[in-house]
């Protein structure tokens, strides 16, 4: 991953950067990429579009500024919740209730934007050329954090755990579609109860 380059100092900027880059990333997430312009952006955050070109580069460098910046805060996101559930069993099924609400209250039916962002462009952003197996990862390593737990710290199985990982990302993936999808609660609720059968199963299924 690669930064975008240096812009030569002018004129001192007369937005916030932060408040723009927050704008600018829920026209992303509500159009897609490709479906955004640069009137759009310039539009939505009231910035010239020679300032975003000088702060923020191109389109390209602009989205993949982006991407970075949502996927340090979806990290810290899934951090919080996970440490916020606690361990074990009972940790899970917390981390899936939060998770719930979060998907079922209709404040947020885009999903999340990398998982977006991934299917749409396979990965081509300059910048972030790999962002969906990056994002996939990222999480993959957040989840292990939770699932290890259930193991029993003196007779640990690192491949059921990462079985486990994976399935519950794959999970978290698919409830993303699902919620862009415009799944309504009801629907949410039953993938959600789907999850936590699974969960149940991991306290009596013995090692092989």
């Amino acid at each position: 991953m690669t930064s975008a380059p240096n812009r030569s100092p002018g004129r001192p900027r007369l937005f916030d950067e932060e408040k723009t880059l927050d704008e600018l990333t829920a026209v992303f997430w509500q159009k897609g990429y490709s479906n955004t312009s640069m009137a759009d952006l310039v539009e939505a955050s009231g910035v010239h579009k020679s300032s975003l070109y000088s702060t923020f580069g191109s389109k390209d460098e602009l989205f993949a500024t982006v991407l970075r910046r949502y996927m340090a805060s979806r990290m810290e996101t899934f951090s919080t919740l996970i440490a916020r559930a606690g361990p074990g069993i009972d940790g899970i099924h917390s981390f899936l209730e939060m998770l719930c609400r979060d998907a079922a209250d209709g404040s947020n039916q885009n999903g999340c934007l990398l998982v977006a962002s991934s299917s749409e462009l396979c990965g081509t952003t300059p910048g972030f050329e790999n962002f969906g197996p990056q994002y996939r990862q990222a999480l993959r390593d957040q989840l292990r954090k939770l699932v290890a737990s259930v193991e029993s710290e003196t007779n640990p199985n690192h491949d059921i755990t990462e079985r486990r990982t994976n399935l519950l990302l794959g999970f978290l993936l698919g409830l993303d579609v699902a919620t862009r999808g415009r799944a309504d609660a009801g629907e949410i609720g039953l993938l959600i109860d789907g999850m936590h059968g699974t969960v149940d199963t991991w306290q009596t299924t013995p090692h092989q």
